[in-house]
């Protein structure tokens, strides 16, 4: 019983975790050349992810066209007084985690325990 468990667990992780046919044809129409070394080096989950991460930014990127003046906008007085010119936007920090552990360090010698 607690096989069928784990095996149910193993599956529905697995489910999650697939491509599908969709991803694959978006990805073939929108890829350039360095999305196809990702895919290369790192499979197409990972690919996938660096395509949406790099629209993201393009999107990011451009300019608003017009802010309407309702109540969800600021005044655009108040709104260059809290503007910073080195962050502009939200304060979006762009951070990659590190493949490797920098506090690990193989050791020299096999463990011949």
């Amino acid at each position: 019983m607690l096989a069928t468990f784990g095996l149910g667990r193993l599956e529905a992780s697995l489910a999650n975790d697939t491509v599908t046919a969709k991803d694959v044809a978006e990805f073939l129409e929108q890829a350039e050349a360095d999305d196809m070394s990702t895919l290369a080096r790192e499979g197409m989950p990972e690919a996938l992810n660096h395509l949406h991460r790099r629209r993201g930014e393009r999107i990011a990127d451009e300019p608003v066209a017009s802010v309407s003046r309702n109540k969800h906008h600021a005044d655009p007085f108040y709104r260059a007084a809290f503007a910073v010119a080195d962050e502009p936007g939200l304060p979006t920090r762009r951070h990659r985690h590190s493949r490797a552990n920098p506090q690990f360090s193989p050791t020299r010698h096999a463990n011949p325990v």
